[in-house]
């Protein structure tokens, strides 16, 4: 419609003139007066009723150009809601993030995941801190939700965090309700497992498995995940125990590197 508007205005006078000119044949063909004077009122109604068309012609072109820009100020506005979302689920995961600062605990470098690891032989993300950033090997990466596992490889702008989701991947981890010790490792499922707890030991689904301490690589009290079923063998000695995870791998964007352990919290 706006092309069609266009087309004319470009072209206007040698439409006029063309008109005109047709008009100027028709009243020379007419002697009669009273014709004539038909004819003036036909030519009249018919400039009206071009001049509406062309106003209407106008207003719809108008129209369509201003719904247009509405169009574009509602994606940006859309746009805009989007991205405060995501601001405002990151100050949220942050907030998060620091309840362990706010606690005195440790100390942080904060981090985002840019890739997923290439190594053939670890299952590990890709972070944007390295050397530069105080980065070193066998550091704890966490999230708010819980342990994401440890600094496999520093560069000096990034790291490979090797996740608990690994088959190499071994943590020492305690029962938060009854304080049983055991390993938590992964089998190559959506769960982890949790090892050499014994059978006559009460564990109950729901129970949360934290960091126990007893290592030189995770410190105390980090959530692992909850324990999600119990089986026992006949003639086994330790219990089947499956944890689902705390941290959901699959959304990991933005994690905390632990730099420094306060001296209370007990790590090797």
């Amino acid at each position: 419609m706006r092309q069609i508007l266009g087309i004319f205005s470009q072209r206007r006078t040698i439409f006029l003139l063309i008109f005109y000119l047709f008009l100027s044949f028709l009243i020379m063909t007419f002697n009669d007066p009273f014709k004539l004077r038909g004819l003036r009122i036909v030519v009249l109604q018919g400039i009206a009723w071009s001049n509406a068309l062309i106003e209407k012609f106008r207003y719809l072109g108008d129209l369509e150009e201003e719904n247009q820009l509405l169009r574009e100020k509602l994606l940006q506005i859309s746009l805009q809601n989007q991205q405060l979302q995501e601001h405002m689920l990151e100050n949220i995961r942050l907030k998060r993030l620091l309840m362990y600062k706010e606690e005195g605990r440790f100390s942080f470098i904060p981090a985002k995941v840019i890739a997923l690891g290439q190594e053939q032989t670890i299952r590990s993300l890709i972070l944007n801190v390295g050397s530069k950033d105080s980065v070193q090997k066998n550091q704890t990466v966490l999230t708010e939700a819980g342990l994401v596992g440890k600094i496999f490889e520093v560069e000096p702008h990034q790291a490979i965090t090797q996740i608990l989701m690994d088959r190499n991947t071994l943590v020492s981890a305690r029962m938060q309700k009854s304080r049983e010790i055991g390993v938590v490792g992964w089998s190559g499922n959506l769960w982890l497992d949790l090892y050499y707890v014994p059978k006559d030991v009460v564990v109950e689904r729901g129970e949360v498995v934290l960091t126990s301490g007893l290592s030189r690589i995770y410190p105390q009290g980090i959530k692992i995940g909850v324990v999600a079923e119990v089986e026992e063998s006949e003639y086994g000695l330790f219990k089947n125990i499956k944890i689902k995870p705390a941290v959901n791998f699959n959304q990991l964007e933005d994690v905390f590197v632990i730099h420094e352990v306060d001296s209370i919290v007990g790590s090797e």
